[in-house]
């Protein structure tokens, strides 16, 4: 083997090398990109069917309502 052959060998596997790599980032991104589409998987089926109903209407069932302490009307704090 030459000595003036091995840079260009060293350089065409570094070249090589990063071509490889960007071409499998590139996939695995492209890949990953979110679908606008609805999904049509058991597993998005199943999402969909266990969605709440109610969707963020959550009723006040605060019995207090502006009393901040329920205790306040029973107990008198000596250290007051």
């Amino acid at each position: 083997m030459d000595f003036k052959s091995k840079p260009i060998i060293l350089t065409s596997v570094v070249i090589a090398i990063i071509v490889a790599v960007g071409v499998f980032w590139y996939w695995s991104k492209s890949k990953q990109a979110p679908s606008s589409e609805k999904s049509f998987s058991l597993g998005g089926e199943i999402f969909d069917k266990t969605q709440s109903p109610l969707e963020g209407q959550i009723p006040n069932t605060n019995p207090f309502k502006n009393q901040k302490n329920p205790l306040d009307t029973i107990y008198k704090n000596p250290f007051e």
